[in-house]
């Protein structure tokens, strides 16, 4: 690859789409949830707003409620008192007991009586008396029942009593009750509440809300017009209609300046005989400043957004590159192992990847039909070379047979035609031809023996198992019986252990304990006290078996030769014998699925080991076909 193409492959790739991914999920996730949490936010503080301008406007109105209904009452109470005073034409009486309640309540401006064709009788500080008053609304209403007027600006009294509120013209809500004796109206009696007592209210509403900048309140008559507050902006549209609107439930309201604002309202209300008025509360804060923090924590929330998906891309872009580094490589690796083409290569790791090992798939394809190719070929020559090599391990094989048995005839009959002539004629000879017959005798003897052995050595290669529970208890007293009847000097002393059962060739391992046996009667020979020990002992699913003695022993250097074929450790002049019978014994314990070895410490003689199966296992046999009779040899 060139150096541009590998530019190009870090430039796009796996590690971008990985790191692009990455990012947009965290600009979808995190500006999902900054988002939607900002919208939460500055819609539960729109909620709460407008729940805390409702409860406010709420708690203004029940307070104008409750102070009407206070004047309500004293004016219904004072009506009540005419049957005492019976009407006494003294208007200092009446005056005396109006001024005592004005000062009860210092936002009555006026309170006074008239008689039933509206000459004021007695009033507070002596204003309007004599006056009529037969055309004011008071009046009237006054003559019916106890009534609430809806407020007024002062007629009668403009000039007289000073306006309570700088700049703004003297207003009035007019309480009055008829007083009546015995049935018959006989008079009115009128209060002056002062409009200042509302804006009064109004202000100590708007000095416990402080904290709500630009929180305005307002009192709005039945018809929307503004009575109390600023007058600007209005009610948007039809007033009424907006002002119904507003009392089903505060919401967001354009005024008519066109700002939004958070608005709420609340009515007055009956309370008991008190019948209510006709305004209504309205309690206004511009949006902008209503939710000025949740727009705070909306920006915040925006920017923590950002932020946070700024660092989960750059997170990503990190993991990205650390992720598909191995791949990186791996695929770099695995394009330097395509052969050099003009094509240019994918920028993209995975399509190079992909690329590099459809191409060796197809190399070991071709490969592997390489192979089976010459796999059927080899084989074919195996199987012919097998064929080939197992004819000529048969013929081999017959032909030792064939040499052994057939060597065996001559051999005996020369041996004892020779021992024969000695008998007989030996007097008769020359003592050198005398012993030299002697020794071409003794030869043939040893001859016969080694062919009978070969003989035992090409059955057991060749003989197949025939598996059957082997006592070698049993096994190893007959071998010492047989050899102690043969015995030419004195026999050992042996010792059997306790030897288990197991499953095996009964022949052949009698084989193994004739060999083993004899072999340790042979070098026990020499010593004074021969001693041999036959024990078995169970290892790990197995059974290892010693003979051990106290003859001569052998080098323990020397040791790996004891079981080769014709591999002797002492001279034939101090032990006879041919070399073969512990390679017999190896072969027919290998067979076995065991194991065989030979300890000789320093002057302690030797013990030999051969270790089986507690369960046999045809798997363990080799295969070599040989016949089933066995002979006995001594080693």
């Amino acid at each position: 690859m060139t150096l541009s193409g590998h530019k190009k492959a870090r430039m796009g790739g796996a590690r971008l789409r990985i790191g692009v991914a990455f990012s947009t999920l965290a600009i979808v996730v995190f500006g999902a949830v900054g988002l939607l949490s900002a919208r939460d936010a500055r819609q539960q503080s729109e909620q709460d707003t407008k729940l805390a301008l409702a409860q406010l406007a709420q708690r203004l109105a029940q307070r104008l409620d409750a102070d009407m209904a206070a004047r309500f009452r004293d004016i219904d109470q004072l009506a009540n008192l005419q049957e005492q005073l019976d009407l006494d034409p003294d208007p200092a009486r009446w005056r005396t007991l109006l001024e005592r309640l004005q000062q009860s309540s210092r936002h009555h401006s006026w309170i006074g009586v008239a008689d039933v064709d509206g000459r004021v009788l007695a009033a507070t500080g002596g204003l309007l008396e004599s006056a009529n008053v037969k055309q004011r609304p008071w009046f009237s209403r006054g003559l019916r029942q106890t009534t609430v007027g809806d407020v007024h600006d002062a007629k009668l009294l403009a000039s007289l009593l000073p306006s309570q509120t700088p700049g703004e013209p003297l207003r009035f809500v007019d309480v009055s009750a008829p007083l009546r004796l015995r049935g018959k109206t006989v008079g009115v009696i009128g209060a002056h509440l002062s409009w200042a007592w509302a804006e009064e209210r109004r202000r100590e509403a708007l000095a416990g809300n402080a904290a709500h900048r630009g929180l305005e309140i307002l009192l709005v008559n039945r018809e929307g017009a503004i009575e109390l507050g600023p007058r600007a902006p209005a009610l948007p549209g039809a007033p009424k209609v907006s002002l119904q609107a507003l009392l089903r439930g505060a919401q967001r309201l354009v005024w008519s300046d066109g700002r939004s604002y958070l608005s709420a309202a609340s009515a007055s209300s009956p309370l008991s005989d008190y019948p209510g008025m006709g305004w209504v509360v309205v309690v206004r804060q511009p949006q902008e400043l209503a939710l000025a923090k949740a727009i705070a924590l909306e920006r915040r929330l925006i920017w923590l957004s950002v932020v946070g998906a700024a660092l989960f891309g750059a997170l990503g872009w990190f993991l990205a590159d650390r992720l598909t580094r191995p791949l990186r490589r791996v695929a770099a690796q695995a394009q330097g192992m395509l052969p050099a083409t003009n094509e240019a290569p994918p920028h993209d790791e995975v399509d190079q990847l992909a690329r590099t090992l459809a191409s060796l798939l197809a190399d070991l394809k071709q490969r592997e039909q390489d192979l089976t190719s010459l796999n059927e070929g080899l084989e074919t020559r195996v199987q012919e070379r097998t064929a080939s090599l197992r004819r000529a391990n048969d013929d081999l094989r017959a032909f030792s047979r064939s040499v052994s048995h057939d060597i065996q005839g001559p051999l005996g009959s020369m041996a004892q035609l020779l021992r024969q002539t000695v008998d007989k004629d030996g007097s008769a000879l020359p003592p050198q031809a005398s012993e030299v017959m002697q020794l071409v005798a003794q030869e043939c003897e040893r001859l016969k023996q080694l062919s009978a052995e070969l003989l035992t050595l090409a059955m057991v290669e060749q003989s197949e198992i025939a598996v059957e529970p082997v006592d070698h208890g049993a096994l190893a007293r007959d071998v010492v019986a047989q050899l102690s009847m043969g015995a030419s000097h004195a026999f050992p002393a042996i010792e059997i252990g306790n030897l288990p059962t197991l499953p095996g060739d009964a022949v052949m391992l009698r084989q193994v304990w004739s060999n083993l046996l004899s072999n340790a009667v042979k070098f026990t020979s020499k010593v004074p006290a021969p001693r041999i020990e036959v024990s078995a002992e169970a290892r790990d699913g197995e059974v290892v078996f010693t003979v051990a003695d106290n003859g001569a022993g052998f080098d323990e250097a020397q040791s790996d030769r004891l079981f080769g074929v014709f591999q002797r450790l002492h001279r034939a002049s101090q032990f006879p014998g041919t070399g073969v019978g512990l390679s017999i014994v190896r072969r027919v314990v290998l067979r076995h699925g065991g194991r065989v070895w030979a300890q000789s410490p320093p002057g302690q003689g030797a013990r030999f080991h051969f270790c089986l199966p507690e369960r046999f296992d045809d798997g363990v046999a080799d295969h070599h076909p040989p016949p089933k009779a066995l002979t006995s040899a001594t080693v």
